[in-house]
């Protein structure tokens, strides 16, 4: 989670749901294309192949070709996208948009594009009106929940969680999101509850773990915390930097606390505690 985030002490993910359009797609091309749907189901197949480069020559060229090929915009924004191109993305899911107003998922994935920008009320924006689009969108109620997180709006991101999970109970990543939220709520147990829910629905999830312990840690359950830690980095060792820093800001605030309880006539600039 990005450093402004309201979120200090878990760590979240926020999904990029790529949701294929219902489109007809041939194989490689094994003649040179020559119409714009010809480009675009190459520069398709390129995509999935992950050769990016190639997949964006193909869909641009699609786009000179047939300029209101809607198809095309929305998977040149994915491409964009993955090459960390956002703002071109964004241009592209406008188009999208503009051509074809009532696609959710390109207000799904702009909003995504927004977030990584670090756009809180423009991703809040696109996911809603994806909502509004297909009210069961899940993945669109639980990134909007991420964002609200991110800017503060606790009640409101526990809301879009709930949500989330009324239309896919199964869904790992909104438990453990919403434990993040309660965790910032100082409900300890229920976010203890939700990434011990997370863990169960998939018990890989690194960042769950994570999360988790870190609430153990919060309630001077050293033992099983540290269980966690351990259990995490084995799953996800990327995850070493960004975990000591959270401990380390847990363990600063339970010396703060400790040194509260031994002088409670003290002063103490509390704020410097807090992001």
């Amino acid at each position: 989670m990005n450093e402004n985030s309201t979120n200090t002490q878990s760590l979240s993910r926020l999904l990029l749901l790529i949701l294929w359009t219902a489109v007809a797609v041939t194989t490689a091309q094994a003649q040179q294309p020559r119409t714009a749907k010809d480009y675009f189901d190459r520069g398709y197949a390129r995509y999935n192949d992950g050769n990016f480069d190639e997949a964006l020559d193909d869909l641009s060229r699609a786009i000179e070709l047939d300029p209101g090929l809607s198809s095309a915009y929305y998977y040149r924004g994915i491409v964009l996208f993955a090459k960390g191109q956002v703002s071109d993305a964004i241009a592209d899911y406008d188009r999208v948009i503009e051509i074809s107003p009532r696609q959710a998922t390109a207000y799904y994935n702009r909003g995504v594009a927004h977030f990584s920008l670090w756009d809180l009320t423009a991703a809040v924006r696109d996911f809603t009106s994806a909502i509004g689009l297909e009210p069961h969108y899940a993945a669109a109620y639980y990134n909007r929940g991420v964002a609200q997180h991110a800017a503060g709006r606790l009640d409101a991101a526990i809301s879009d969680f709930n949500r989330a999970l009324r239309i896919n109970p199964r869904y790992s990543e909104a438990f453990n999101n919403r434990g993040a939220v309660r965790q910032d709520k100082g409900d300890l147990k229920g976010a203890i509850a939700d990434f011990t829910r997370a863990i169960t629905l998939a018990p890989d999830y690194a960042e769950a773990y994570a999360n988790r312990g870190l609430a153990r840690l919060l309630q001077y359950r050293n033992k099983l915390a540290d269980q966690d830690f351990q259990r995490s980095l084995t799953l996800n060792p990327n995850l070493a930097a960004e975990l000591e820093k959270r401990i380390g800001k847990i363990r600063i605030q339970r010396r703060e606390k400790a040194r509260l309880k031994i002088a409670p006539g003290i002063a103490l600039n509390r704020n410097s505690l807090t992001d």
